[in-house]
């Protein structure tokens, strides 16, 4: 084929521009804005990835939260007391940016604290929490998974961290949340569940079910009997730099390894 012939589709960008976008102030403003076409869009991808999670069972009853930002100081989030696979458009809340409520007929979840520390900190405007049980058979007992074993979860994930124990909807939990997210879009919060941020709202679920699946094999793994073995410093240096040119933070500090051990035994390295 003639390579004049090819073409490079730009990626789909599924991102609300808050930044180029209104920014009301009075209540008749945001009224008008909280039922504008662009923000019922956002509010069905949130219905959408409410439908995702539940039917991966990393949320059940109406555990889990899913906040986008939509302005300088407003995000919209999911309501509290409600199942993330059956909610509708007209659920969704609108708060500012210290978590008050300024719109909708239900409610706000509290943890919507947790996903402004997150935004604030690491500048995601797109968070979700749930419940993966994979990854929290890892939280549970106080542990991340390694790096350094899969290209794809290096470069989706990188080094996930363990943000200390805070009761839910407390400041306590949202500043250890936020601290952690400096490091990863993914934070494992322990003994609870993890919070995934992104550039919208269906990277942060991509992100959930990418740290689910890594850590589902691993715990597969461990069953086999064989030890795990680790890529070499190169190849790891290699996936930071595709995460780096995705877009993805790198702590310019961060160790290769953020361990050598798992299931008991020290890991073998493989590769350059």
């Amino acid at each position: 084929m003639d390579p004049e012939l090819y073409i490079k589709p730009p990626l789909v960008d599924r991102s609300y521009d808050w930044r180029g976008g209104p920014q009301p102030k009075t209540r008749r403003d945001l009224d008008r804005f909280f039922k504008s076409a662009p923000v019922e869009r956002v509010k069905e991808q949130i219905c959408e990835m409410g439908r995702r999670i539940y039917a991966r069972g990393y949320t059940d009853g109406n555990g889990g939260n899913i906040s986008v930002r939509v302005g300088e100081d407003l995000v919209l989030c999911t309501p509290t007391l409600c199942c993330k696979g059956f909610m509708e458009p007209r659920d969704i809340c609108l708060v500012d940016m210290e978590a008050g409520q300024l719109c909708g007929r239900r409610p706000c979840t509290s943890e919507v604290r947790v996903h402004i520390a997150m935004m604030k900190a690491a500048g995601m405007d797109a968070c979700l929490h749930c419940h993966p049980p994979h990854c929290n058979a890892f939280l549970f007992a106080g542990i991340v998974p390694p790096n350094g074993i899969n290209p794809e979860a290096d470069i989706f994930l990188g080094q996930i961290p363990l943000a200390p124990y805070g009761t839910p909807g407390t400041p306590e939990v949202a500043a250890n949340v936020g601290e952690a997210a400096k490091k990863s879009n993914v934070v494992f919060m322990e003994n609870h569940g993890i919070v995934c941020g992104g550039r919208d709202v269906e990277e942060a679920e991509w992100f959930a079910e990418n740290a689910d699946a890594y850590c589902q094999v691993l715990l597969l793994a461990a069953g086999h009997g064989a030890p795990l073995q680790q890529v070499g410093r190169k190849s790891v240096r290699d996936f930071l730099a595709i995460r780096k040119a995705m877009g993805l933070y790198v702590d310019p500090r961060q160790k290769p390894y953020n361990t050598n051990r798992f299931a008991g035994y020290t890991m073998k390295k493989t590769g350059k």
